[in-house]
């Protein structure tokens, strides 16, 4: 009976390790292999989500950097326009200032010349009247005519007088 025990005993053994097997093999291959297929797909669609994040944020960090640049070129131009804009008013000011100045002195020379010239006319003429007056008094006193050459040598005369 012993023997009769372990005969069975082992024949069950190997029944059970024949069975474990098979349950192993149709495990893996049922289910081991799909699920293995399942998580290295998930896997690679993970990593593959990953890179699209990385890269995304290397191109957002791109364009930050290209729009740093362009606000950076824009503010330089904004300066660089205030600055020439400066320059040109300041010169036009100074265009202006030096056209008034000029019109200023071109306004006082004429404004001495014409003063000169009526000083000149009015003295003009008064030598003329004077003259006039001074022929008719010196016709009158004379009881003669006076000649064009008399009234020149007494209004040089007078003249003459008036000036010392």
């Amino acid at each position: 009976m012993a023997d009769l025990i372990s005969k069975d005993m082992i024949a069950d053994l190997i029944i059970n390790i024949l069975n474990i097997l098979i349950l192993f093999f149709l495990t893996k291959a049922l289910l081991y292999k799909p699920v293995k297929k399942f998580l290295d797909v998930r896997k690679t669609r993970l990593a593959e989500e990953k890179q699209a994040a990385l890269d995304a944020e290397a191109s957002a960090q791109a364009r930050k950097a290209e729009y740093d640049a362009l606000l950076a070129d824009a503010e330089a131009s904004k300066a660089a326009l205030l600055q020439e804009a400066e320059a040109n008013a300041q010169e036009k000011a100074r265009q202006i200032l030096a056209e008034a100045k000029q019109k200023a002195e071109e306004t006082a020379q004429n404004a001495a010349a014409a003063a000169v010239h009526e000083r000149e006319k009015m003295l003009s003429d008064a030598r003329d009247e004077i003259a006039d007056l001074a022929l008719e008094i010196s016709a009158k006193i004379i009881g003669r005519e006076v000649t064009d050459a008399d009234n020149l040598a007494i209004a040089k005369r007078f003249f003459g007088d008036a000036e010392e």
